[in-house]
């Protein structure tokens, strides 16, 4: 279970990595095609898929440290 919890929380760190980088770089540029906002009308930018990442990252580093000692 860990190397699958592990697994999925890399790929899904990557995935927001790149979501994340494409937002910034969208941003850099100053357009705002990808402008998703949250049902309370805040929008959400690229920090959260920043966070979101290194968060699935942690995850996927910690379940690897668990499938290391057993």
């Amino acid at each position: 279970m860990e190397k699958q919890l592990a697994a999925a929380g890399y790929w899904l760190g990557l995935t927001c990595t790149v979501v994340a980088l494409i937002f910034r770089i969208l941003n850099a540029f100053n357009v705002n095609a990808l402008h998703i906002s949250a049902s309370g009308g805040n929008p959400i930018g690229y920090l959260s898929f920043l966070r979101g990442a290194g968060l699935f990252f942690l995850l996927s580093i910690a379940s690897w440290c668990r499938t290391a000692k057993s």
